[in-house]
């Protein structure tokens, strides 16, 4: 699920509940008169669900006044076809299988699906004020560990947090699940025309079609929401390999450039495609492909499916929560970025463990300890997602001078390549 959606726009989304797919709409947080608001479709404290995206636009239709009436992207919801409200993948939200995929293993995929169904009903719970929702969940421990990715989950520590977490899910989900259900309200099919059917026969013969219309802020083109960038199908079967051999690409960005590298967990600890504590970073994709297939010496050499990697030649392309800019990092510490993202220090945080823990860069792993400023406001991130509050220049000073200091450490034991 995007986090960047644009301001004032309007979403489609699907809950999977008792084996019913409910469609409804979802109105992302907004400001209005300096107060944010956040709203589904639906009334008096309910959330409408309905059994088609049809039905849905049949409702869209009638004068009926509901939440979202009000919304400044509404007018243009009502020139929207039921196509344009065939929620995106990301907007399908199943919290039937949701023990499923905590009973599984932690993998990116399963993490984010989690995180995001999670969050979704502490949404939908909010804007109901369904109270018993946050006070089960509150009762679940490391669940806020979710929003910090799947590489949390690698260490010995962050797999018992998983068990954790899946345990709780078993014992609270149900009551969750009961006392959301007092506040979704499943609208009744009505009959529509012949010709709806035929409509919507021959939207999804045209699925392939590009299309302009316009949700709020949100553009739909065949259903994907425009400005969020969508994986091309090279890039989702690149990631599928790579994801099967256990190994995956990183991206790391410095000030003196960007790169590409290999990164995998043995036994908890990261490993990285480089030898002798050096890391190799290439600069581009062609680079780091011919590297592999070149055949020189490396610490991956000796995992079992590095065969696997040689014999596919698939592309090196990392997802996003692998891409690590350090130098934006560094901006935002030296005071010349645009804008404060302390969950961005988080994230690249992991990677600069990574890479000390790799490459034996002690005075690293110090100053990311917890008992340092930079430490603590990292723990604070992983922890609780931290505060969005800049914080106090004489803080972030020293912030800087550590982080800076980390910076120069992890390039020390990096070896940039063609």
């Amino acid at each position: 699920m995007d986090e960047n959606l644009p301001a004032e726009s309007i979403v489609p989304i699907a809950v999977v509940l008792d084996e019913r797919t409910g469609y409804t709409l979802w109105a992302p947080p907004w400001e209005e008169d300096s107060e944010e608001w956040q709203a589904f479709l639906g009334t008096g404290g309910r959330i409408h669900l309905f059994t088609t995206p049809a039905q849905l636009a049949h409702f869209i239709g009638t004068d009926v006044e509901h939440d979202l009436s009000d919304h400044p992207a509404w007018p243009t919801v009502l020139t929207s076809s039921k196509r344009q409200l065939m929620p995106d993948d990301d907007y399908v939200f199943d919290l039937d299988g949701l023990y499923d995929l905590a009973a599984g293993g932690p993998d990116r995929w399963s993490v984010g699906e989690l995180a995001d169904t999670i969050d979704m009903v502490e949404r939908m719970a909010e804007s109901c004020e369904v109270e018993e929702v946050e006070e089960h969940l509150s009762k679940i421990p490391d669940l806020g560990l979710l929003d910090s990715g799947h590489e949390v989950f690698t260490t010995r520590a962050g797999d018992k947090a998983w068990t954790d977490i899946a345990e709780g899910l078993g014992e609270h989900w149900e009551p969750i699940l009961e006392a959301l259900a007092g506040a979704l309200h499943w609208v009744a099919p009505v009959d529509l025309p012949d010709d709806d059917d035929e409509e919507e026969a021959e939207e999804d013969a045209e699925g392939d079609q590009p299309i302009d219309d316009v949700v709020g802020a949100t553009v739909l083109r065949s259903g994907t929401l425009v400005g969020v960038e969508e994986p091309t199908e090279q890039a989702r079967a690149a990631s599928e390999f790579w994801e099967s051999v256990g190994i995956l690409p990183v991206r790391l960005t410095f000030a003196e450039g960007s790169g590409l590298t290999l990164r995998c967990y043995v036994e908890d600890t990261a490993r990285f495609l480089g030898r002798e504590l050096t890391v190799d970073v290439f600069r581009s994709e062609e680079g780091l492909s011919s590297f592999v297939e070149e055949g020189e010496p490396h610490d991956l050499t000796a995992l079992a499916t590095w065969g696997a990697v040689v014999e596919a030649d698939a592309d090196p392309i990392p997802a996003a929560e692998d891409s690590y800019d350090f130098a934006e990092v560094t901006d935002m510490l030296d005071g010349t970025a645009a804008h404060w993202d302390i969950a961005l220090l988080g994230q690249v945080a992991e990677a600069a463990l990574d890479l000390a823990e790799y490459c034996h860069l002690e005075r690293v792993s110090d100053l990311l300890a917890p008992d340092t400023e930079l430490g603590t406001a990292i723990s604070d991130v992983q922890d609780s997602g931290g505060s969005d509050d800049r914080p106090a220049e004489s803080e972030i000073t020293v912030l800087a001078e550590q982080w800076n200091e980390v910076v120069t450490e992890i390039t020390s034991c990096l070896r940039w390549r063609d």
